[in-house]
């Protein structure tokens, strides 16, 4: 495909959703106010819902790409995506959406991407651990979905931390698919990510709200599911290496909430990315260390991927157990010795 054809499909994404979310800005602090609480990480009320931005940006360079006759996702990927929004914009929106609503109507979105594609048949690890999923990829891909849209929206909780990591995800995307169908949206959504970003960085102006991070959340997870079954795996493999440091740390946050017997349903500032911040990080601080450590494992593994080397795909995975080893190190060190000066 065409490299002027991508940069305009990026470049009509960010000046849609710069420009869509700067006029929101206005709007949404007369209706839709995020106040900070005990457990939030800003001090200054801040209106949320700027996501809407990076939805009408990914639109305007979705439009852009069937202008150019190029390809874009099945209406399935996009109705999936948009009912994410939509629910999100609601919660925003009232605040207190019920839980088993939201996880009936994920559910039924990844339903909608998932059922009707072509089943992947291996687990998503380089080989030899590619082994046979047989009956449980279906069940094994509607948790994907549905877990990837929940962990995305939890660890969006400080400025530019989301924004950020949907730009380098779906660059790396791009990169593993250049020549194929996937390159289109994927350069859509990191320029629509770039766009907001500029509002979003701290202090930020504007929040995303679960109606741009669980869109965001279901598009990366779902997005797999619109390539053939034989590449999906390795698909999945390169989502959950560019959301690296989101899914390590919901997953390990998650369990260490439940073994101190916490309720884990409960709101709280327990992520890895908050306690950086609870230690006197600033916000961009805490986002650049994570996004430098996130674009090296994203662009390591969408090489890999691209050049089908599994012993480069194992050296990723390494290297991504380490660097979460070292966030996690970090953090503990931080806070000792905010401790020790206390």
């Amino acid at each position: 495909m065409a490299a002027l054809i991508l940069i305009i499909i990026a470049l009509a994404a960010f000046a849609v959703s710069w420009a869509v979310t700067n006029a929101l800005v206005t709007v949404l602090r007369k209706h839709m106010m995020d106040q900070p609480t005990s457990r939030s990480s800003h001090i200054v009320p801040t209106p949320r819902g700027g996501g809407l931005g990076i939805i009408a940006g990914l639109a305007a360079g979705l439009v852009a790409a069937c202008f150019l006759s190029a390809p874009v996702p099945p209406w399935r990927l996009l109705a999936g995506t948009a009912l994410m929004a939509a629910v999100g914009f609601a919660d925003d929106r009232v605040r207190g959406l019920p839980a088993t609503v939201r996880l009936l109507l994920q559910f039924a979105a990844a339903a909608l991407v998932v059922v009707p594609a072509e089943r992947f048949s291996l687990f998503p690890l380089p080989p030899p651990l590619d082994f046979s999923v047989g009956p449980f990829a279906l069940p094994l891909a509607l948790l994907w979905v549905v877990g990837v849209t929940n962990v995305y929206n939890f660890l969006d909780g400080i400025d530019g931390y989301a924004a950020t990591q949907g730009l380098i995800g779906g660059a790396a995307i791009a990169l593993a698919d250049l020549s194929g169908p996937l390159a289109p949206a994927a350069l859509a959504l990191a320029g629509a990510c770039a766009g907001f970003l500029i509002h979003n960085w701290h202090p930020a102006k504007v929040f995303m709200g679960d109606v741009g991070a669980a869109a965001l959340g279901f598009f990366f997870a779902a997005v797999p599911f619109h390539l053939p079954g034989a590449r999906q795996s390795d698909m999945i493999l390169l989502v959950a290496l560019a959301l690296w440091f989101f899914l390590t740390d919901g997953i390990y946050t998650f369990i260490r909430r439940l073994i101190r017997g916490e309720k884990v349903w409960q709101a709280h500032r327990s992520h890895l990315y908050q306690r950086l911040v609870i230690s006197g990080l600033r916000h961009d601080q805490v986002v650049i260390r994570i996004a430098l450590a996130s674009a090296f494992l994203a662009g390591g593994a969408a090489l890999g991927i691209a050049h089908r080397c599994a012993g480069g795909m194992w050296g990723i995975l390494l290297c991504a157990t380490l660097l979460f080893v070292t966030l996690l190190l970090w953090t503990l060190r931080r806070e000792r010795s905010l401790r020790n000066a206390a």
